[in-house]
């Protein structure tokens, strides 16, 4: 069996039970360091280890004080003056009266202001409490008695330590020490070596550690700036599932559920066993009645159930309009959205859209222009292009442009009015619905000048640290151009 190295040390000298205390003295190194290897050895079956609780003692501040300057017994007795067999000692000293107390323990007793005693009393009574006084600096040597005085004076306080006995569980010439590997090359495999590593294997489900980044990161800066422009524009924000069904991503947007974007190669599906969250049976009743009527063929409700990645935070925003009706209000939705991009400088399978509806009666298509316009100056856009465009669920539409400083005009949007095919099966028969997606990842490489999206999620320092700065310059310049949010 192969063992690490220092595991192989650590049996070596644990053929018997041994203190790991020991153990550590003898490899010069301290007992915490041990311990990851004592915890595999166990793990891996070469070692037992078992756990005691032992009680120690230790030198109070009190104590610590009597050490350095002697017990007043002791000092008291060392002051004692001895001629002709008798030794006298004078009273009138500090700490006197604590003195006094210890050595009537003993038998000595003071007669008036001085203490007279014989030689030989005084002898015996001195190598008692020199006793006292070693035991104080050694108290690992100290008999229990000694150590029940010495908790009664305070001078020592009781506690609890856990030691740590080690065995070898295997003899030692049934383990080998071997190298351990993370990683093998060529040569490893090749020459055979591999067979003499230890192959650390990975643990997956330990969190790596967090290291703060040096400064805080700029696409998330900018996500909560473009919430702070919606709610300063009067909108209320709504929050949806990632994991959507395709009667929210689809249906109740009049996608025909044979439309190409429903197709596999457009749209991520997800296997799921469990149960699903049903449309109200009504809702679904009146958007299978406009499928069947408008595009013709047969609407199957099992479809609608199935599971998908949303494709775009419409099915947040349709949500809202189901559940809200007829009336006049304005919410947005911030989020991810999923497609089977081919990745590239422009494209990602995995990006942020901001998804807005306005709802009111008599709004028409100028007023969708007029705020799409606002959003994007508000977000430091000045200059936007609209070019008429086609999409299942709007009439009229149109795709939203803005220029990038490297990349030129870059489509970042779409936008238009819901179709009553739309608003009609949610209950919205009053109002009209003005409604947009737009790419939050292009809008803020346009508004920061960066020519390649994977660019937005770098973990390179120095890059986060340089978009960051790009972030606060522009927006110190959108506050000095004093920009106002107006409904």
């Amino acid at each position: 069996m192969f063992v690490l190295p220092i595991i192989y040390e650590i049996l070596k000298r644990a053929q018997d039970w041994r203190l790991l205390d020991d153990i550590a003295r003898e490899l010069g190194t301290p007992p915490e360091s041990l311990m990851r290897y004592i915890e595999e050895g166990r793990a891996r079956g070469v070692l037992y280890v078992d756990r005691r609780v032992v009680e120690s003692f230790i030198l109070t501040e009190e104590g610590q004080r009597r050490v350095a300057e002697g017990l007043p017994e002791y000092r008291l007795l060392k002051s004692a003056v001895c001629e002709g067999g008798r030794c006298v000692i004078d009273l009138s000293q500090p700490e006197v009266e604590i003195a006094l107390a210890n050595l009537a323990k003993i038998g000595i007793r003071p007669k008036g202001r001085v203490l007279e005693i014989d030689e030989e009393t005084y002898k015996k009574a001195l190598a008692i409490v020199e006793e006292r006084q070693r035991f104080l600096t050694a108290l690992d040597s100290a008999p229990r008695e000694i150590l029940q005085e010495f908790l009664r004076r305070k001078l020592v306080k009781r506690v609890e330590k856990t030691q740590i006995f080690i065995k070898a569980a295997v003899p030692i010439d049934a383990v080998r020490p071997a190298e351990v590997k993370t990683a093998l090359t060529s040569e490893d495999i090749t020459s055979g070596r591999w067979r003499d590593y230890i192959l650390k294997p990975f643990d997956l489900s330990i969190e790596p550690p967090e290291y703060p980044a040096p400064v805080p990161h700029f696409f998330n800066e900018f996500l909560n700036y473009v919430r702070e422009v919606m709610v300063g524009l009067g909108f209320e924000e709504v929050r949806g599932p990632i994991l959507e069904v395709e009667f929210w991503n689809f249906d109740a947007l009049f996608q025909a559920q044979d439309h190409p974007a429903r197709e596999i190669h457009d749209t991520f599906y997800v296997e799921w066993d469990g149960p699903v969250e049903q449309p109200p049976a009504e809702l679904m009743e009146a958007v299978k009645k406009v499928h069947e009527e408008k595009w013709q063929y047969k609407w199957d409700p099992k479809k609608a159930l199935n599971l998908v990645l949303r494709t775009q935070t419409t099915a947040t925003t349709i949500r809202a309009l189901a559940e809200r009706g007829d009336g006049e209000y304005k919410v947005f939705t911030i989020g991810r959205v999923f497609r089977p991009e081919k990745l590239d400088p422009k494209h990602s399978m995995e990006f942020h859209q901001l998804d807005g509806i306005v709802v009111g009666p008599g709004l028409t298509f100028k007023h969708l222009l007029g705020q799409l316009e606002q959003i994007a100056k508000a977000l430091g856009m000045d200059r936007v292009k609209f070019r008429p465009a086609y999409f299942p669920f709007t009439s009229p539409s149109v795709e939203v442009y803005a220029e990038h400083p490297k990349l030129g005009w870059v489509e970042f949007g779409g936008a238009g009015i819901f179709r009553p095919e739309v608003t009609e099966p949610l209950g919205v028969r009053k109002s009209r619905v003005l409604a947009w997606g737009w790419g939050l990842d292009r809008i803020a490489m346009i508004i920061l000048g960066i020519d390649d999206i994977r660019e937005l999620f770098t973990k390179d320092l120095e890059k986060l640290q340089e978009y960051y700065s790009r972030w606060v310059k522009y927006r110190r310049n959108i506050g000095s151009r004093g920009i106002r949010y107006t409904i």
